[in-house]
């Protein structure tokens, strides 16, 4: 089972001189979801000048997530401790990359720890992902195709383009977190889980996060960039033992307010 750290300090983390020099010691890598990119943590990278957001490198056929993520390990490895961490998608890959790494902490951002987390809408289409990739995106094509009079707008336009030639990375990560068997490392890998209590993709009550964020969307760093901030800074302070010799780990859950 993961372990979920959680954690208070008697130091006062609204202090900008404090936030900076523990934010400019330890490389912190984030990854992206599926289909964004650099862009979705603008104000992280703004605010932590050791944060570098990786670019997904190109996955092999049929190529399982544990595998793929242990092949990005070895291309993003600073070689040195490190804080690994992600945004639903990117988080489950930052989640088994963690035993690849020296890794200092292992963040998710509106992310789930494993299958069992899933909606059920998700687990219902398993048996679509053992299909494959370029399966998947004929099927969508063809979805799409007679299934325009009667589906929404929105969800025509989104099967037209999972099925477009550029969309290949997401279909593979589709098919690769449907079915994705946690590795036993990451399974027990210490996580600290800051998710939005009004989250559509990973429902609040399907997750176990260390930080609530209410009314937190699932893209929390875009429309809630000051708790995913203040969020990592405490994670920075607690992997460093010398910032804080009060800092400990307690067993409930925070609720930021």
């Amino acid at each position: 089972m993961i372990r979920t750290s959680h954690f208070e300090t008697a130091n006062d983390f609204n202090s900008d001189e404090v936030k900076r020099t523990l934010s400019d010691s330890i490389p912190i890598l984030l990854l992206p979801g599926m289909a964004a990119d650099e862009r979705l943590f603008e104000s992280q990278l703004a605010r932590f000048s050791h944060l570098k957001v990786p670019v997904w490198i190109e996955p092999f056929p049929r190529e399982s997530l544990q595998a793929y993520a242990a092949r990005l390990a070895k291309v993003v490895d600073p070689g040195v401790p490190c804080i690994i961490g992600g945004a639903s998608f990117g988080g489950i890959i930052a989640l088994e990359m963690s035993p690849h790494l020296q890794t200092l902490a292992c963040v998710l951002i509106g992310a789930a720890r494993s299958p069992k987390e899933f909606p059920w809408r998700w687990r219902l289409m398993r048996p679509l992902a053992m299909l494959g990739p370029n399966w998947l995106g004929g099927l969508a094509k063809v979805i799409a195709s007679v299934g325009s009079l009667v589906l929404a707008r929105g969800t025509v336009r989104r099967l037209k383009r999972l099925s477009q030639t550029e969309s290949a990375f997401v279909r593979w990560a589709i098919c690769a977190v449907l079915r994705w068997s946690p590795s036993p490392a990451a399974q027990a890998r210490l996580v600290d889980h800051i998710h939005g209590s009004a989250d559509r993709v990973f429902p609040i009550e399907l997750v176990r996060p260390s930080v609530i964020v209410p009314g937190g969307s699932h893209a929390l760093s875009l429309f809630s960039p000051g708790a995913v901030n203040d969020f990592l800074v405490r994670v920075i302070e607690r992997t460093k033992p010398s910032a804080n010799p009060q800092a400990k780990y307690r067993d409930d859950v925070s609720v930021l307010g």
